[in-house]
This record gives C-alpha cells, sequence and structure tokens, in this order.
C-alpha cells in the first residue's frame, strides 16, 4: 500500500495528470493496484496526502486557462521558471502546459502569456547578492533607478528584488542607495530639461 502511495506522490511531483480518465488511460496497472488495496482511486490520492478535488479539476485545463495562470504568477513576481513551477508552484500547471494538445514545451507556453522566456530561465539566478550586484551595477552607469524605469528597463531584476527583499525600497536600501533620492530623481531631471528648454533654473527665460 505504501509503495503505491509513494508512486502517486512521486507522479504528482513530477507534474503527471493525476485524474482518474488519464491514470486509466495510460496507468492501467497502477490504478488497479490502488483500488485493489484502497477501493478506490479517489481513497488512494488521499492516502497519498493529496487533494482529490484538486486533481479531479485538472481535466479542465484549456489554453486559455494556462495562459491566465501564468499571467497571475507573473504579476504576483514568482519564479517561472521550469523546475521552479513544476517541482514547487504548481505541478498541474506545467504538466498541462506541456500537453501536445496545449502548448508542447513550457516555453512555447510562457511565450504564448506574452512573456519574454530568455528573462524567465535567468529568474532563478536571483539572489540577494545578484540582485544587489546589478542594483549597483545600474547606479554606475548613471541609470535611473525608480521602480517604473526599472520595470521597463529589466523586469526580471525588479521581480526578483520585491521577491527577495519584499519590495523595490528595500532592495535599494540594501545595495547602500538612498531610495528617497532615487524616488525623487526623475522629476527633478524632467524639471531640470523643462527648464533648460526655456528658462533659467531660477524660473527666469533665457536671453
Amino acid at each position: 500500500m505504501q509503495s503505491i502511495a509513494a508512486e502517486i506522490q512521486r507522479m504528482h511531483k513530477a507534474g503527471a495528470d493525476l485524474n482518474y480518465a488519464d491514470i486509466a488511460q495510460h496507468h492501467m496497472a497502477l490504478l488497479r493496484a490502488a483500488t485493489r488495496y484502497f477501493g478506490s482511486w479517489k481513497a488512494a490520492v488521499e492516502h497519498a496526502g493529496l487533494d482529490y478535488e484538486e486533481i479531479r479539476r485538472y481535466k479542465t485545463w484549456t489554453k486559455e486557462r494556462i495562459l491566465e495562470r501564468i499571467r497571475e504568477l507573473h504579476q504576483q513576481g514568482i519564479d517561472l521558471s521550469w523546475r521552479h513551477v513544476s517541482t514547487q508552484v504548481d505541478p498541474q500547471l506545467a504538466a498541462a502546459a506541456t500537453k501536445r494538445k496545449h502548448f508542447g514545451s513550457w516555453k512555447n507556453a510562457i511565450q504564448a502569456a506574452g512573456l519574454d522566456y530568455g528573462g524567465i530561465r535567468r529568474y532563478r539566478q536571483w539572489d540577494e547578492q545578484s540582485v544587489i550586484d546589478r542594483v549597483r551595477q545600474l547606479h554606475a552607469e548613471g541609470r535611473d533607478l525608480n521602480a517604473k524605469s526599472v520595470e521597463e528597463l529589466d523586469i526580471t531584476l525588479i521581480t526578483a528584488a520585491r521577491r527577495r527583499f519584499e519590495s523595490w525600497d528595500k532592495a535599494l536600501t540594501a545595495a547602500g542607495l538612498d531610495y528617497r533620492q532615487i524616488v525623487l530623481r526623475t522629476p527633478f531631471k524632467r524639471r531640470r530639461k523643462a527648464d533648460s528648454d526655456g528658462h533659467q533654473t531660477d524660473g527666469r527665460p533665457n536671453n
């Protein structure tokens, strides 16, 4: 009995489709053993510590639902690298997305959701120190480091920073920068440019 539960858990972690119809089609030996020892597939799944209702709903995945879920996770700042999603975040999403009838691969699903797959792949490499190093590099280059500018410049950086440090302001502070000056910097530069176009910095017109 424990070997059956262990196999169900292994398949779940691997992102396998565990709804009854899929198991009956592709894993009949496992299904027969599970129903013989537990009485039903539902009982076997629950004995393995899994939510059967969640497993049962798996078969309702559509392309639209997959894309919606990927975008939802992205907006939450979740690491969408294949390994992270397939083993920790949502194994069922990963398995559904890679089915041939849907997108065939995680890369195709990410791109169909309108996201940069290259950036997604690099996302998992971010740790606290790499975030700090990148922030300092951009600061040394004279880049605007307010949140809006960084979102346009490097969305993976600011997403990782918020995940590692809870907020972009805290990431700036960890890098040794004064986030209050960063926030004020861009409006000040715009004002200075407008002044240089038609006025002195003290407000007097240029001659």
